[in-house]
């Protein structure tokens, strides 16, 4: 469970298998353990974590443990896209998880003073502390919509029953209340999946045997109550010589040293800064980034003509350096025109709304032409509104005539988010 680091601490590995075969192997054996629930499949390393984290030693390399379980997180998510489960859900599982396994890390005998009692996994990606409250107002929740939120509910599940208490744990009777919920919880899964598992096999339909007489020699009770006697001592001997042979191998077992995985940070990826440099040296336009967002700005001036939409065929070639250097950085993107507060005169358009998400969608298409993935662009029109300068001067009217294209990055490639909170419906 542990091995040995140049220091001569601890450090938490576990028994992961090979980066390359686990990559590969992953959809199809997360999948064939839950088959019904593609959350549960990605989230299933990070719930085998769990109980393990209970068994570390105490001089565990809490760091490096941490560090490990961020880069797991940030798999979990990756996969959780390719298997096409929706975003709000994938950011509420996140935070359940990373909630369960700060609560797991901080009741351990060196939790108290390891990094986690400074910087969790919930601060480290949503910036809060108080998931033992919130993961049951997200359960609450969701509870009024069981068969939207079924994977949900069934991920949260697992997470009680592998020992999360949360709020519970400090409350007056809260484990009999914690029972309670529980129960209701696993109602309310049986009242969408049904009662029951699904057969083992489909062609499991007993098939009748038509009756034959028969006349035991001795009366049915006897040959019942002298089957029971030998099969009891059967039972008690085998158990006694099994006995003998599980010890030594239940030592052997917990004596061994299996190797651990070295996860590495995620590689660091292009920003749009950097790819764009030459042209930002130029002036031809401006690239501003706010934590792990970066926003192309180009002043409409420059592209359309006074009250147009048609895109000035000089600047082509920039909208389509701007989508080569999008190919290489992965993220949703959202063109946004912008006008200032004159109002529109040559009766083409009805409103400065119009003209901005006409010129908007102007860009979105030439984009489109040089960008790998299509879908992954689209327009809005924001007319006169969210100004960058005052509407008082030319120049300051001129500033604020400009197209935005900004990028929203993949999970992969941000650093966690702030202040995240989900709101399901």
């Amino acid at each position: 469970m542990a091995s040995m680091n140049n220091h001569g601490q601890h450090a938490a590995t576990f028994p992961y298998e090979r980066p390359d075969a686990r990559r590969a192997n992953h959809a199809g054996h997360a999948g064939a353990e839950f088959p019904h629930n593609p959350l549960l499949a990605v989230a299933n390393p990070l719930l085998n974590t769990i109980s393990r984290i209970r068994h570390l030693p105490g001089n565990v390399d809490s760091g490096q443990l941490r560090q490990q379980l961020i880069d797991t997180i940030r798999r979990f998510e990756i996969h959780g896209q390719r298997a096409q489960i929706p975003r709000n859900m994938l950011i509420a599982a996140r935070y359940c998880l990373c909630t369960v396994l700060d609560e797991t890390a901080s009741l351990t005998a060196w939790g108290h003073r390891s990094v986690w009692s400074r910087s969790g996994l919930l601060v480290t990606f949503h910036n809060e502390t108080e998931g033992g409250e919130k993961f049951f107002q997200i359960l609450a929740r969701i509870s009024r919509s069981p068969h939207e939120y079924l994977h949900l509910l069934e991920l949260m599940n697992y997470c009680l029953l592998l020992g999360f208490e949360g709020r519970y744990r400090i409350m007056d009777n809260g484990l009999s209340q914690l029972e309670t919920l529980k129960q209701r919880l696993l109602q309310l899964i049986r009242s969408v999946r049904g009662a029951h598992a699904a057969p083992l096999s489909p062609q499991a339909a007993d098939h009748a045997v038509p009756p034959r007489r028969w006349r035991p020699m001795l009366p049915l009770w006897m040959f019942g109550l002298a089957l029971a006697l030998v099969a009891g001592l059967y039972f008690t001997v085998l158990d006694w010589q099994l006995g003998t042979v599980r010890r030594p191998l239940a030592d052997a077992i917990k004596a061994m040293r299996l190797p651990g995985l070295d996860l590495g940070p995620a590689p660091a990826g292009h920003t749009l800064r950097e790819l764009l440099r030459p042209d930002i040296t130029a002036g031809n336009l401006d690239v501003r980034e706010n934590g792990p967002q970066s926003t192309v700005v180009i002043h409409s001036d420059a592209l359309f003509g006074s009250g147009s939409a048609d895109l000035h065929a000089a600047f082509h070639a920039l909208i389509q350096r701007v989508a080569d250097a999008l190919n290489l950085v992965p993220g949703d993107v959202v063109v946004r025109g912008f006008t200032d507060s004159d109002r529109i005169t040559n009766g083409r358009y009805a409103s400065n709304a119009a003209l901005s998400m006409a010129r908007a969608e102007a860009v979105k298409t030439l984009l489109q032409e040089t960008l790998e993935r299509k879908d992954r662009v689209s327009a809005a029109g924001r007319g006169a509104a969210e100004p960058i300068a005052p509407n008082n001067t030319t120049a300051n009217k001129a500033l604020n005539r400009r197209v935005e294209i900004t990028l929203l990055p993949s999970p992969r490639s941000y650093a966690p988010a702030r202040n995240m909170s989900w709101n399901p419906k």
